[in-house]
């Protein structure tokens, strides 16, 4: 199943085997028994490369859900069978994964440096699928509602507007909503809390808000407002992570809090080593 979304992802047998470093033929091989297993075809051949078959379709959805399912597991068992004293899995939703807990795992690292760390990075939704029935020992992920066994640390993040460095509005020290009025807002998905902040604070003062994309990472918010694509809010950490890359970040009015929560397990073989990372956290 593998290979066959390889193939799926991109267009032909040929970049597959690239890809999954194996030989063309080998992808064929695999195919084969795939569509021998289940009984049906799951390819037409095309001038362009190979098309999936309706039925081809209906089985892609199925399986990448097993594939997901299968990450997952991979997920559990290696979290149980790292949970002992020398070693702490740690999860992140994208935000945190990318801007916030590197510079957390790089100190703890110092800190620890015969301590094996784990990091995953998942959605929110996956992390709390399945936390704390791991061997995750701290997770950070928006929570929009407390889990029973588990420590919950919430904060409170300050936001930022973010804006391309050559923007006219560089120059301003702070920004407000209608200073961005009826700019083109690279926004989070409508069912997100913070979208629902942000469009509030535009509504309360008057102020058009102007969606022009939604995106569900902060990260790829920052990457495509530092290509010029637009202006938007962001936590203060992502901002950062992107000074860099032709973004700056000013001040943000009202303010518009991000909210995250830290998840942790009293009470595990390693509650030493979970502190010490929660401290620095």
């Amino acid at each position: 199943m593998e290979t066959f979304l390889a193939v799926v992802h991109n267009g032909s047998s040929s970049a597959a085997a690239r890809i999954l470093g194996i030989t063309q033929p080998a992808v064929s091989l695999q195919l084969g028994k795939l569509e021998k297993a289940i009984g049906f075809g799951l390819f037409t051949r095309t001038s362009s490369g190979q098309a999936l078959t309706p039925k081809g379709r209906l089985f892609l959805d199925e399986a990448e859900n097993v594939l997901r399912a299968v990450r997952k597991l991979g997920d559990v068992t290696a979290g149980i069978r790292g949970n002992e004293l020398g070693a702490l899995t740690v999860a992140g939703h994208p935000s945190a994964a990318i801007s916030m807990l590197p510079m957390v795992v790089a100190r703890f690292g110092q800190l620890f440096p015969d301590v094996r760390l784990r990091m995953i990075n998942r959605t929110s939704e996956e992390i709390l699928s399945y936390f704390p029935g791991t061997g995750v020992d701290v997770a950070v992920c928006e929570l929009p509602r407390d889990l029973a066994g588990v420590t919950v640390r919430r904060y409170r993040l300050r936001t930022v507007a973010i804006l391309p460095a050559d923007h006219p509005l560089a120059a301003r020290e702070a920004l407000t909503p209608t200073d961005l009025s009826g700019l083109p807002f690279v926004a989070m998905p409508a069912e997100r809390m913070i979208s629902h902040r942000v469009r509030l604070a535009f509504d309360e003062s008057g102020a058009e808000y102007r969606p022009v994309a939604e995106v569900d990472f902060f990260a790829s918010i920052c990457s495509l407002v530092a290509s010029g694509y637009g202006v938007s809010i962001v936590d203060i950490f992502s901002a950062r992570s992107f000074a860099g890359a032709g973004l700056v970040a000013r001040p943000f009015a009202p303010a518009i809090p991000y909210e995250i929560a830290v998840l942790s397990v009293p009470d595990r073989p390693q509650s030493e080593l979970t502190s010490a990372f929660l401290n620095i956290l």
